[in-house]
């Protein structure tokens, strides 16, 4: 029987995000992708999330700005979760730097025509090792697919972000952290800071500084999988 696993995407990404992934797994998961809905904030989520999913207890995993909603869902809501599987994302509040980007890019769309993420911002994602034509392509179809109004949407609602780490620290579950130990969207201080006040936790890292790893390293995510989520099915 295979094991369901919930499958909560980043920023700008659509369910061709795990393509590789179920490729890699699809004998023994069963993939939900979660499209994020829009014009609501983490808060919101989380609830239409506890609405949306039909099992008691979940196997969930979130990549990027799922990953993110995807803790917070287990915060709020820790009887629902079976496993929790977070891939390159720290549940923190989002840099100053970052914050400042995302407001920039939502007033230039307010008074510009937005023609899509840039090859270089696609290629900036990607371990700088391995920037892939094919997962440059990928990127950008995803954030042609989901477009402007999706962008505008997720920029305004998401960018808000409560800091976890004490909740988490309080998580009796085991939560599993994978990401690239050179990533720049990774506050690697704060993941240490709560493996070390919650042995529930535990950090696998990857090397190199890409951050699509679903896309870059599907088969080292599959196996991870299989040791997170089928021996507690």
């Amino acid at each position: 029987m295979k094991t369901k696993v919930y499958l909560l995407p980043g920023t700008m990404c659509n369910q061709r995000l795990w393509h590789k992934l179920i490729a890699c797994a699809e004998a023994n998961f069963e993939f939900i992708h979660i499209p994020i809905p829009a014009n609501k904030d983490i808060k919101q989520i989380a609830q239409w999330l506890n609405s949306y999913l039909i099992e008691d207890k979940v196997c969930l995993l979130g990549f990027s700005l799922g990953g993110y909603i995807a803790s917070y869902f287990a915060v709020k809501y820790p009887h629902r979760i079976k496993q929790l599987l977070v891939v390159g994302n720290s549940p923190c509040r989002l840099s100053y730097q970052e914050v400042t980007q995302r407001q920039q890019l939502l007033n230039f769309v307010s008074t510009n025509k937005y023609k899509g993420v840039s090859h270089q911002r696609a290629s900036q994602l990607l371990d700088s090792n391995n920037d892939e034509l094919e997962h440059i392509n990928t990127i950008k179809q995803m954030d042609a697919e989901l477009g402007v109004d999706e962008l505008v949407s997720q920029m305004t609602y998401t960018t808000e972000r409560d800091d976890l780490l004490e909740p988490l620290s309080q998580f009796k579950n085991e939560i599993t952290f994978y990401y690239s130990e050179q990533d720049p969207l990774i506050n690697l201080a704060w993941l240490q800071q709560l493996a070390d006040s919650n042995t529930h936790c535990r950090l696998v890292v990857s090397n190199g500084n890409g951050h699509m790893l679903p896309l870059e390293k599907p088969e080292a995510l599959a196996q991870l999988m299989e040791q997170t989520f089928c021996r507690v099915s």
